[in-house]
Order: structure tokens, then C-alpha cells, then sequence
């Protein structure tokens, strides 16, 4: 039981992980390229300009005489494809020429037709009227064919497409849930298919379709509803008419699925102050519209957080629907519009859930630094010097480089309490401001922030600055803060230690030295005596044979008469000579080219005399 309630857990946070998309498909803005593109002279600008207002339900202006003066080519059937749709979408079939069936029954003629001429010739002649097919059944395995020859997914979707068009949504319905999962994932929170957002828009588009039309339950799951909403909100950033249309296509249908992929995301600005407390949220899906049987008080912000100590200031508090503004809910901070800091808000809409960081700004302040001036190795306490804000030092404060100069502040929010911010520096500069060095305070345990300058070591980050008055400034800033503080306290005059004489280098110029490169000496060869000692004692065991072969006498009678026993010795003997000259000419690669074939003619010939020897002994015995 607890394993299940454990599983039931770990899937519910792996959803949450994933069903909450960041941002929506702007309508308004791809309306406006689709609008544009009905200017175009171009006709495929002009096809996917109409379809994608026909899809938003968008008025269509009246293009008929930019159909009938369209350049197209016939022997293009995509542009033919475009011509005859444009045409009947904006409802101008008869300002078309009568040559352009010709052309689509052309490529239905051909033998050799690709799957995407088909489906543009067949859309052809369906946007004319044309378009009945008789034989589906040899249609769909004519189709199946090709599919084998290129099943790229673009394929895929140009047949279940055609599916739609000869009633074969069963064959599609039956292979749909391979073809997606031949879908590529980016970064394991995008999915598309291989050829871009044509291809993905086309796929997505005749799927869902056509699992409507046969009232089949969508084969996408709920995680990949959400990846192939993220790929569209990837791509949202389209800027021709072609991309605005194909985006629009998917994303209307995608948002129609249910459940439907939710967008959470915060309207407007994420901070509030004492004069505005409440922050507004768009609860929508893909394409900016309200979620269908989302009830209001569903979307809640489970809980809110102060980062700075983990703090829990609200919980289970209800958002409230804007008037005249579907899918806009308000959440009110007024509870903590005086606690200054970044908080992180959990909110969730239905079984979806997210997290948001937004701050309360608030006004920051310091109002008094204390300087002190005391000895590097702290033998004397050091003299200090309260300077309250917004003043300036009043008296003249100076400062040895066997000294250090100290600051401490404390920064305090509306309320005179004690915070920790983001960015506290000190600034130093020379009175003609020509440098400066930025020295970070670091605050303690009670909030309190101190800075160090050791007046020995400044002349290491203000090269070439010289003794004399030296400008201090205050800076403090922090994320939730309404305005930064910039605090110039005042001069104070350091006395630096005299700057060291720099050595002197010289520039190199001309050619680098040249770098001579020597090998190891060889080492030293023994004395010519002891190299022949050591020849001779070598060939003492062949000089050994000799002598005895000299006084037994050879004996060559029980030699066989027979080839193979010249030849197994002649190949010994030149093998053995193969040997020598490696000692003294040849090297190792020529030598075992050459003792290659004279090795397997030493074995093929030595076990011929072998065999013959033992042929005539057994013989004589």
C-alpha cells in the first residue's frame, strides 16, 4: 500500500514537471503577418495568408483579381496546389484558367509520382471540384508503396492527409501512434518531428482530425500534448505568412484537445509596493484562450515563501477572476506589502501546479556610517566618526598607509528593521575620479555590514594615484528595493606608500632567436679488438661444423635423389644469408618481405625431403 501511494506521488510530481507551459501563441501578432501577406504578388504568401485568417475565423478581403494575375508555373504542381486552394478558400474559383486541371492530372498520370506531388494534385483537383477518387483501395496501397521507398514522417503526413480525403481514416487511426513516436525530443521538454514545423503541423493536424472524424479518444498523451505545445511556443516567433499559418494550424487544434495544455503565466509586473499589493495571472491555454470547466476557485496559491528565511506568509489563499478579462486572475498581497524581500509563490489551476518569484519592493536606507581609523596590526583603537545620511564628513579624516580605514552600516527597510541585501559596495577614488576601486562589505551576524581598507594595500588597486584626497561613496542595491542608494560620504585624505620603480622591460622586436634542435650524442663503440672477439665467438659453432664436416668427411650418399632436397637446402642457406645482410645493409620491413617466400619454400621443400626420407627407409626395410 505504501508503495503504491509512493508511485502514486512520484507521478504526480513528474506531471507537475511537465504539464505547465511558460507563455502562449500570440493570435493578434500572427493575424497581423497573415493580413500582410495577402499584399504579397507571391501566390504561396498568399495561400497560407487566407488559410490561417479562415482559421481564425478572420475577415477576408476580397483577392480575387490577385488570383487571376498570379504567376505560377504549371509544371509546378505546389504552386498549382496553392493557386486552386487560395482560390477556393476566398471563394474565386472562376477567376482560375482552365489550364490548371491539366496540370494536376498530369502528375496523377505519372508513373513515377512522389507522395507529395499526389497530395497536392489530388488537393488540386478537389479545390476544383475534381476531386473524387473511385478505386481507394489501389489508391491506399499505391500509397503504402511509396511509403516503403521514403516513410520520412513529412510522408506520413501527406498520406494520412489524403486519408481524410478518400475516407481511409481507419488505416491512419491504426498507424498514427507509430508515426509519433518517431517524433524527435530536445532537451526532455520539446517534441517535433524530423523537417521542422511543416512537418510537425502537418502530422499533429491530420491526426487529430481524423481521430475526431472516426470519434476515436486522441492516441497523444497528456506529456505529449505539452512537448509539442512547447515545440509551437519555440517557434512563435515566425515572420512569414507560410510559418504563421502552419503554427496556427496545430496550435488551434492542440488547444482544442482536452485536457488541454495550461499556460500559467504572471500578466504584467511581478513586484508590488505599498501603493499597488496584488499581482495578476493568465490561466489560459496554448493560444491565449480560458480553460473550458476550470472553475475559479480552483486556481489558488497554495502557499507563498519568504526566500530569505523560508518563511511560509500565506497559504490556500483563493485568486480572484478579473472582470471583462477571461482567464486573468488577481491575487492580493496586501498581507505582506510591508515585509520587503523576494518571495516565491506556489500557485495551481486544477491538478496543475507552478512557481512564481515575485517581490515586494520597499524602500531601503542607511542612516549612519561609522569610519574609524586605527593601526594595520590593531595596537591602538581606532578613532571614530559617525557621518548621518544624507550628510557628508564635517571634519578632515586622515589616514597612513601603516593604517586602515573602517566602515560599518547597518541597511534598514521601511519599517527600521535590519536587512540583508543583495549588492553593498564601497566605492574609492581619486579626487579627479580618473580610477576607482569597488571593495564589497559583507554583512555579520546582526545584519551589520563592515568594509576594511588597508591604506597600505590601495595603491595596488589604484595604480598610479598619488597622495591626497580621496572620495567615498556608499552604493546599496537590491532586487526588491523601489531604488538603489548611492551615498557619497565625503573625502578623506590617505597618505599612500611611494609607488615601487616597475622593472624595466624590454619590448621584443624583430625575429625570435633561432632554436637549434640537437640529438643525443650515440654512446661510444667498444675497442675494434673486442668487437672481433666477440664476432669470432659467435661464429665458433659454425666454424665448429666445418671443421668436423672436414674430418669425418661429407657424406651425400643417403642424400635422395630427388628435387626437394637442393632446393630445402638452397633456401636454408639463403635464408641464413638474409640474416647476414640485415646485419649489415637491409632493414627490418625489406628483410621479412624477402624471407617471406623463401620461408615457405624452406617448409613446402623441407617436408617433401622429409617425407621422401621416410619413403626409402621404410622401403629398405
Amino acid at each position: 500500500m505504501y508503495l503504491r501511494e509512493l508511485a502514486t506521488l512520484v507521478a504526480l510530481c513528474i506531471v507537475s514537471s511537465y504539464a505547465i507551459l511558460q507563455g502562449t501563441i500570440d493570435t493578434k501578432r500572427l493575424q497581423t503577418i497573415l493580413e500582410d501577406g495577402l499584399k504579397s504578388k507571391d501566390i504561396g504568401s498568399i495561400y497560407f495568408s487566407v488559410k490561417g485568417l479562415k482559421q481564425l475565423n478572420a475577415k477576408i478581403p476580397d483577392i480575387c483579381e490577385d488570383i487571376k494575375n498570379a504567376k505560377y508555373d504549371l509544371k509546378n504542381i505546389e504552386q498549382v496546389f496553392y493557386l486552386t486552394n487560395a482560390a477556393a478558400l476566398s471563394g474565386c474559383q472562376n477567376s482560375l484558367k482552365p489550364d490548371v486541371m491539366g496540370a494536376a492530372n498530369q502528375v496523377l498520370d505519372k508513373a513515377d509520382a512522389t507522395i507529395p506531388e499526389l497530395y497536392h494534385a489530388v488537393y488540386s483537383m478537389k479545390a476544383l471540384g475534381k476531386g473524387t477518387i473511385y478505386d481507394k483501395e489501389d489508391a491506399l496501397k499505391n500509397l503504402i508503396q511509396l511509403l516503403k521507398k521514403d516513410d520520412s514522417p513529412a510522408n506520413y503526413g501527406y498520406v494520412f492527409g489524403l486519408c481524410e480525403h478518400m475516407g481511409c481514416g481507419t488505416w491512419t487511426v491504426s498507424h498514427a501512434e507509430g508515426a509519433l513516436l518517431a517524433a524527435d525530443e530536445s532537451d526532455s521538454r520539446a517534441l517535433h518531428f524530423e523537417g521542422g514545423l511543416p512537418a510537425t503541423s502537418l502530422l499533429l493536424s491530420t491526426i487529430i482530425r481524423t481521430y475526431k472524424s472516426q470519434r476515436k479518444v486522441s492516441p497523444l498523451s497528456e506529456e505529449q500534448r505539452y512537448k509539442f505545445s512547447e515545440y509551437l511556443l519555440s517557434r512563435r516567433s515566425v515572420t512569414t505568412p507560410r510559418g504563421a499559418a502552419l503554427l496556427l494550424e496545430a496550435a488551434l487544434l492542440l488547444a482544442e484537445e482536452q485536457p488541454s495544455p495550461i499556460s500559467i503565466v504572471i500578466k504584467g509586473k511581478k513586484y508590488i509596493t505599498a501603493e499597488s499589493d496584488s499581482i495578476e495571472f493568465s490561466v489560459t491555454n496554448l493560444i491565449g484562450k480560458p480553460i473550458p470547466n476550470l472553475k475559479p476557485e480552483e486556481v489558488v496559491a497554495q502557499s507563498g515563501t519568504r526566500l530569505a528565511d523560508d518563511v511560509v506568509v500565506l497559504s490556500k489563499q483563493p485568486l480572484t477572476p478579473k472582470a471583462n478579462e477571461p482567464g486573468t486572475f488577481v491575487l492580493n498581497l496586501s498581507k505582506i506589502k510591508s515585509q520587503y524581500g523576494l518571495y516565491k509563490i506556489s500557485l495551481s489551476a486544477g491538478t496543475k501546479s507552478a512557481n512564481f518569484n515575485i517581490a515586494v519592493l520597499g524602500e531601503i536606507q542607511v542612516s549612519n556610517v561609522e569610519f574609524g581609523i586605527g593601526d594595520v596590526d590593531g595596537t591602538t583603537s581606532p578613532k571614530i566618526t559617525n557621518v548621518v545620511y544624507p550628510n557628508k564628513l564635517t571634519e578632515k579624516l586622515q589616514a597612513d598607509h601603516l593604517q586602515k580605514v573602517s566602515l560599518k552600516f547597518t541597511v534598514r527597510d521601511k519599517a527600521n528593521k535590519a536587512v540583508v541585501v543583495q549588492q553593498a559596495f564601497v566605492r574609492v577614488a581619486p579626487a579627479d575620479d580618473s580610477q576607482e576601486a569597488i571593495f564589497v562589505a559583507e554583512p555579520d551576524n546582526n545584519k551589520a555590514y563592515k568594509v576594511e581598507l588597508n591604506v597600505g594595500g590601495l595603491s595596488s588597486h589604484l595604480r598610479g594615484a598619488s597622495s591626497g584626497a580621496f572620495t567615498v561613496t556608499l552604493l546599496v542595491a537590491d532586487g526588491a528595493a523601489a531604488a538603489p542608494l548611492a551615498w557619497p560620504l565625503g573625502h578623506v585624505y590617505l597618505n599612500l606608500p611611494a609607488p615601487s620603480a616597475p622593472a624595466s622591460e624590454s619590448p621584443i622586436r624583430g625575429p625570435l632567436p633561432v632554436i637549434a634542435h640537437q640529438f643525443r650524442e650515440p654512446e661510444a663503440r667498444p675497442p675494434r679488438a673486442v668487437s672481433d672477439v666477440f664476432a669470432l665467438a659467435c661464429a665458433a659453432p659454425l666454424l665448429l661444423l666445418l671443421v668436423m664436416w672436414a674430418s669425418l668427411g661429407a657424406n651425400f650418399r643417403a642424400a635422395p635423389a630427388h628435387l626437394a632436397a637442393p632446393l630445402f637446402h638452397l633456401a636454408l642457406a639463403a635464408s641464413l644469408g638474409l640474416y647476414g645482410l640485415l646485419w649489415v645493409q637491409l632493414d627490418m620491413f625489406s628483410t621479412l618481405r624477402l624471407l617471406l617466400p623463401l620461408a615457405a619454400l624452406t617448409f613446402l621443400s623441407g617436408h617433401r625431403l622429409l617425407r621422401r626420407l621416410a619413403s626409402d627407409k621404410a622401403r629398405k626395410q
